[in-house]
C-alpha cells in the first residue's frame, strides 16, 4: 500500500514537515517527546514501532537511508528533510524488508528529489509569512532552478530554502518574572546541488549534495 504526494499536492495541502505528512496519511503516526523542544520523534506505520535498537520505519532521501537506531540518545531523532523542492514523497505501508532491509518492517518513507534535466529549464519558488497570536512571526522563502548546461549531456539543479518559526511559549523564572519570551522558536536552512551527466545513451551519473541545518531553541 503506497501513498505518494507530488510537490504540487504538498503545496496545496500546506505541508511543511514530516508531521504534516503523518497527519495526511492513514496508518502513519509521528510521536514527539516534550523534551528538547519536541525535536525527538518516533514514526510509526500501522502501529509497528520500536523504542530501542533497530528502527521499524525506513527513512530515505532518494536511495540513501538516514534513519537512526532507536534509544542511542535521549535527544536523537531521524533527520527528516524539510518539504521543499521534492519530486514526491512516498509512504509505503507494510513490511519493506525485500527492498529496504530489516529497518523497514513496518514500512518506509521516501523523500525523492528532482533529477536535473538535460533538455528543459525549470524554476520553482515559494514564500510564506504568518503571525502567531501572542507570539512571533513565521517566515519562509526558497527558490530552486535547473536546466541543461550542455544540452543532452550535462544538467544542473540547485535550491536554497530558509524558514524561521516563531515561538509562543514564555519561559518564566521562579519569581514569575520573564526569563525568555517566545522561547520555543526555531529555524531551518536547506540547500541542495545536483548534477546529471550522460556520457552515452544508456549511462547517466547523478551526483548530489544535500545540506540541512535545523535549530530548536
Amino acid at each position: 500500500s503506497v501513498t505518494a504526494y507530488t510537490q504540487e499536492t504538498l503545496d496545496l495541502q500546506g505541508v511543511r514537515n514530516v508531521d504534516d505528512i503523518a497527519r495526511l496519511t492513514p496508518g502513519v503516526a509521528l510521536e514527539r517527546s516534550a523534551r528538547y523542544n519536541s525535536s525527538q520523534s518516533n514514526i510509526t506505520v500501522r502501529g509497528i514501532r520500536s523504542t530501542s535498537g533497530v528502527p521499524t520505519t525506513g527513512i530515505y532521501i532518494d536511495d540513501t537511508p538516514v534513519q537512526i537506531r532507536m534509544g542511542t540518545s535521549q535527544s536523537a531523532s531521524n533527520p527528516y528533510p524539510r518539504i521543499f523542492d521534492l519530486d514526491r514523497v512516498e509512504v509505503l505501508r507494510g513490511p519493506q524488508g525485500t527492498l529496504f532491509g530489516a529497518g523497514a518492517v513496518g514500512g518506509a518513507v521516501r523523500f525523492l528529489t528532482p533529477e536535473p534535466s538535460l533538455s528543459e529549464r525549470s524554476l520553482y519558488a515559494r514564500g510564506e509569512y504568518s503571525l502567531v497570536d501572542s507570539g512571533d512571526a513565521n517566515f519562509e522563502a526558497g527558490v530552486a532552478a535547473g536546466g541543461p548546461i550542455v544540452d543532452g549531456k550535462l544538467g544542473i539543479r540547485a535550491s536554497a530554502w530558509r524558514r524561521d518559526e516563531g515561538g509562543w511559549v514564555d519561559r518564566l523564572n521562579y519569581d514569575g518574572s520573564m526569563a525568555d519570551d517566545n522561547a520555543n522558536h526555531g529555524d531551518a536552512t536547506v540547500m541542495r546541488l545536483a548534477l546529471a551527466w550522460q556520457p552515452i545513451e544508456k549511462l547517466r551519473i547523478t551526483p548530489s549534495v544535500f545540506y540541512q541545518n535545523t535549530s530548536s531553541n
